[in-house]
């Protein structure tokens, strides 16, 4: 099987392709920013159910990543903005240099310009993790930095209100403010993440009220028994895992 387009196919497809005569192989041809830097890498896929993202799916490794950078010149730019919350993500979790590359960039074009070595960067780092970890239960959740607000978001909306990297956005905006606050991330952070967002045109915050979106979260993969595990930052490039219950988002 090969999957040809953003994350939603490469999802499907890849879901398939690992449940189909028990397990077909399969090649990922991502085109949208997003699936090139996450989705197709990794060997997670999935679909959502009313009840939340990505609730029943498998582990199920791609033959082939295939990646064109080409077809991301003429990809709606609402699909480029919702890819930049994903390598924005990187940045944050494990690459600060990353991070200030993309704080220096002022535009799309100047972002193509460099899109070859930042797309490989992503990909390096989300391999580097799946390595160590391939079934999530360690090093790979700080991978989920931003998704579990951002995932309650979508489902608070019903998956019609923000994209996935909106979303995120709005996690991982939310979520260095908790943390900040509570003197777990280094002074400044919040601010830094919520001046990258807006540069590339994407949510900081949303009206809805946190205790509208708990039951969203409770259903969350990450909420194992009755503890919560949440990826914060130490500062811009250093990330871990912090077991916690859905009060944090409180905070």
């Amino acid at each position: 099987m090969i999957t040809l387009g953003g994350g939603v196919i490469g999802d499907l497809g890849g879901f398939v392709a690992s449940t189909y005569l028990r397990g077909v192989d399969f090649v990922q041809v991502p085109t949208s920013l997003l699936a090139q830097v996450d989705s197709s890498v990794g060997g997670k896929v999935a679909v959502d159910l009313p009840e939340g993202k990505n609730l029943v799916g498998s582990f199920y490794q791609p033959k082939l990543v295939l990646i064109d950078t080409d077809v991301l010149y003429d990809l709606p730019d609402r699909f480029y903005v919702d890819g930049m919350a994903e390598i924005i993500k990187y940045g944050c979790i494990k690459d600060k240099s990353l991070f200030e590359v993309l704080e220096g960039v002022k535009s799309r074009q100047e972002f193509m310009d460099k899109v070859d070595d930042i797309v490989y960067t992503c990909c390096d780092i989300k391999r580097r993790v799946v390595e160590v970890d391939e079934k999530d239960n360690g090093e790979r959740m700080l991978l989920n930095f931003g998704h579990t607000y951002g995932h309650a978001i979508e489902k608070y909306y019903n998956f019609t209100g923000y994209s996935h990297g909106q979303a995120v956005a709005i996690g991982m905006a939310y979520i260095t403010r908790i943390s900040e606050r509570l003197g777990q991330t280094a002074n400044g952070t919040a601010d830094r993440i919520e001046s990258i967002l807006r540069q590339y045109g994407l949510p900081t915050s949303d009206p809805v009220n946190a205790k509208d979106v708990l039951s969203a979260i409770k259903s969350d993969k990450k909420n194992l028994g009755k503890k919560l595990n949440v990826v914060l930052l130490k500062e811009i490039g250093e990330s871990y895992t912090y077991p916690t219950t859905e009060e944090y988002f409180l905070k």
